[in-house]
């Protein structure tokens, strides 16, 4: 449902927001309104627009039993809402002498006449990971109620939206992992951990230092919650506060969470958080007009800079202290209590990459506070898989004692087992078996760990694992190597 909000006034945003009480953060279009289709865009903004999200109520949407897999979004225009809306505010009614439900937006409103069940913006940033801006959280059962969507578009070929969307492409919030709304620091941040990988590329994002002066800008989002739009043509115009810029960007309420990129190089720099004034009213004309500033006039938009986010702002210092085992900086890290399976773009944690370098203070600590032993990446690595090729005992330990799971298989169907194994590397495979790794599990090939080391040659090691219970009987699918096997045997049999 779309907030009620009121028209008394007419210098609120106009779009559409929860009936929670939500920040209210307006926005504006500086000097030409620069926003476009997505399918408009340029082929790199097309690209990144790939990876932003629609943040939209469940009630928005609709399943048609008889048609399974696609869903619609409530098609209820701009414009309808507007004058849905002034119906029940009477003060409006009072003040300007018009009857309730004749409030309009002024001729030649832009994009009015589409759907716009959006509420805010979001954008993803590692496989299972989102953005979007901290006042959004104050959406009344945001986790539960809001869902993810990518693709909110304007189809170029029926001008339509929010129709026969695909089932796959719409998310559900599994967490907010951190999240902020403070008037004093001035942060505006929400990070989301969603119920499942996106099958979208993570954006790139800015993890230190600042946006440069006058950078020129491209923000993609959901500006009233209507379609995916794409606007360029602006640049930051101030650049001095900690937590975030300000720019000169076409954005409205509804755009709030927006990714806001280097237009050049298509890195995100922030967050679309605090503006001016979306709408004004137009009383020679009795309507609703966008409210337009010169370039270099009004208060500008307010954008959070991604390293206001807690995990974004230490994820460098923190691999880098878990990798050179800084024991005394690993700790200081801990206190500040951030989510420490925040992944990279492509699923790896920094427990994960500290297991694979061999270091077990950092492992160890890690685990101790709080790191997940499971965790995966993209390829469903986990810390042990990574770390299988040259794994350390004390790193093994470390993550047996955290529970890790000896059976875990990535996408190829393997097991960190296996993984030494195919590596032939005897003693890594034997670490395994003696911390309680199926000695006789399978691969996808049907074979067990015999086989690598038979077809290297290398007697000794196979000699060494049969011995520690390694079942040769398993090794069914070839019969070349069953043989070999059995020559081996019997030839130490006669010793």
């Amino acid at each position: 449902m779309k907030t009620i909000l009121s028209i008394a006034v007419l210098t609120t945003a106009l779009a559409p927001l929860a009936q929670a009480k939500v920040a209210k953060k307006m926005f504006v279009v500086y000097g030409v309104d620069n926003r476009v289709e997505v399918f408009e865009a340029t082929e790199l903004q097309q690209r990144l627009a790939r990876s932003t999200m629609a943040v939209m109520d469940k009630n928005e949407m609709t399943r048609d039993p008889a048609r399974p897999g696609v869903v619609q979004f409530t098609q209820s225009t701009l414009a309808e809402w507007i004058n849905e809306s002034s119906k029940s505010n009477k003060l409006f009614s009072e003040e300007t002498k018009m009857a309730p439900g004749d409030i309009n937006f002024c001729p030649g409103t832009r994009f009015v006449e589409q759907p716009n069940p959006s509420m805010c913006s979001g954008f993803l940033i590692a496989p299972d990971v989102a953005v979007t801006a901290g006042h959004c959280l104050d959406l009344p059962n945001f986790c539960e109620d809001f869902k993810w969507v990518v693709d909110f578009k304007v189809d170029p070929l029926t001008g339509k939206a929010g129709q026969d969307i695909p089932e796959e492409n719409i998310y559900s919030c599994k967490k907010v992992v951190s999240g902020a709304l403070d008037m004093m620091s001035a942060k505006d941040y929400a990070l989301i951990q969603l119920d499942r990988r996106v099958d979208r590329e993570p954006l790139t994002i800015r993890s230190e230092s600042m946006v440069s002066d006058n950078q020129s800008l491209v923000v993609i989002g959901n500006p009233s919650g209507l379609p995916t739009k794409v606007a360029a043509g602006a640049r930051v115009r101030k650049n001095e506060h900690e937590a975030f810029f300000v720019a000169n960007l076409d954005t409205f309420q509804g755009n709030s969470g927006s990714a806001v990129f280097n237009a050049e190089t298509g890195v995100v720099e922030g967050i679309l958080v605090r503006g001016e004034e979306d709408f004004v009213p137009d009383f020679s004309k009795m309507c609703v007009k966008t409210n337009v500033c010169k370039e270099d006039d009004c208060r500008g938009e307010d954008v959070s800079r991604m390293t206001s986010i807690p995990e974004v702002a230490i994820q460098k210092t923190l691999e880098k202290a878990a990798l050179n085992e800084d024991i005394t900086t690993l700790a200081e890290l801990m206190v500040q209590k951030t989510w420490l399976d925040f992944p990279n773009k492509v699923g790896t944690t920094v427990l994960m990459k500290a297991a694979q370098a061999g270091k077990a203070q950092s492992v160890q600590m890690l685990i101790d506070a709080g790191a997940s032993v499971d965790a995966k990446d993209t390829q469903d690595n986990t810390a042990l898989h990574l770390a299988a090729p040259e794994l350390k005992a004390e790193v093994l330990d470390a993550l047996v004692a955290g529970g890790v799971d000896l059976e875990a298989r990535n996408a190829k169907g393997e097991t960190a087992l296996q993984i030494a194994a195919n590596d032939l590397n005897l003693v890594t495979t034997k670490l395994l078996i003696q911390a309680g790794a199926e000695k006789n599990a399978l691969d996808a090939k049907g074979d067990n760990i015999l086989v690598p080391f038979l077809l290297s040659g290398n007697e000794k090691a196979v000699l060494e694992l049969v011995s520690m219970g390694v079942d040769f009987k398993v090794i069914r699918n070839r019969a070349s190597l069953r043989l070999k096997l059995k020559r081996l045997l019997r030839k130490v049999a006669k010793r």
